[in-house]
């Protein structure tokens, strides 16, 4: 079953417990693949719907983490949010741990020899090449402090 046929069955069951949150998440999802449909005149692909997921989940860990600095009053949205958020995870590929991208990082480091912060971008796109379900944030992160 391709991602936007479980998409279609998720919202529909969603409908039927009058889950609000799913439904939500899902309809998000769903005009955004729209929109992107309709901006390259592609199908909806597999890759298409799990890109766009992956960009959605990603904006919205951000607005938990600003919703929680504003302490209790955004304290409630930030939970519905992370609840859309582990929601839509179900469809993402598992994200390497902190560990196992260190280690990405160090055998590339290795591998390219001498390198300095000017090479900075040469080295994360190598890492990022190294396979899915790796985050660039954490790489950027990691890569800095190893070559400072």
């Amino acid at each position: 079953m391709s991602v936007t046929d479980d998409l279609s069955t998720s919202l529909k069951e969603a409908m039927k417990a009058k889950d609000k949150t799913k439904l939500n998440a899902i309809r998000q999802i769903q005009t955004e693949i729209a929109k992107k449909k309709a901006e390259k005149g592609d199908e909806a692909t597999d890759e298409l719907a799990l890109g766009v997921i992956s960009s959605y989940v990603k904006k919205m860990t951000k607005a938990v983490e600003e919703y929680q600095s504003l302490g209790e009053r955004g304290q409630d949205m930030a939970n519905q949010i992370q609840l859309e958020i582990d929601f839509l995870s179900e469809w993402l590929p598992e994200q390497l741990s902190e560990e196992d991208v260190a280690k990405l990082v160090d055998e590339v480091l290795s591998e390219l020899g001498e390198v300095d912060m000017s090479q900075m971008g040469r080295v994360i796109g190598a890492v990022m090449a190294k396979g899915e379900g790796i985050d660039g944030s954490l790489v950027s992160k990691l890569v800095k402090e190893k070559i400072s």
